[in-house]
C-alpha cells in the first residue's frame, strides 16, 4: 500500500458505521420529527378544529356497524343489523300463536 493513504475507507462492505449512515440517520429522525409535530399540531391545535370536525363523518361507523359491535360485546351470536330487525318486527306481531 502505498504510504499517505486511507484504505479503511475504501469501497465499505457494510453500510453501519460509515457516513453514508450516519446522513440516512439524520434524515430519518428529521422526517419522524416532523410528522410528530405535524400530527401533534394536527390533533392538538384549535386552527385545525373545523378540518377534524368536516372529517368526522368519513370515521363515523354505520349505524348497522355499530349494533353489530354492540351485539358482540353483548354475548349475542353474530346477526347483521337487518336479521335484527327482521326479528324485532317478528317479535312485534301480535298475529302469532305464542302471543
Amino acid at each position: 500500500m502505498a504510504i499517505g493513504i486511507d484504505t479503511s475507507k475504501w469501497k465499505p462492505r457494510k453500510l453501519n458505521g460509515t457516513p453514508a449512515a450516519k446522513a440516512i440517520n439524520k434524515i430519518s429522525g428529521c422526517v419522524l420529527s416532523v410528522g410528530l409535530l405535524i400530527g401533534a399540531f394536527y390533533q392538538y391545535s384549535s386552527v385545525t378544529a373545523k378540518l377534524r370536525k368536516a372529517l368526522e363523518p368519513f370515521y363515523a361507523d354505520p349505524i348497522e356497524e355499530v349494533e353489530r359491535k354492540l351485539m358482540i360485546a353483548s354475548g349475542l351470536p353474530n346477526r347483521s343489523g337487518d336479521t335484527i330487525r327482521k326479528l324485532l318486527v317478528e317479535e312485534a306481531r301480535t298475529d302469532l300463536p305464542d302471543k
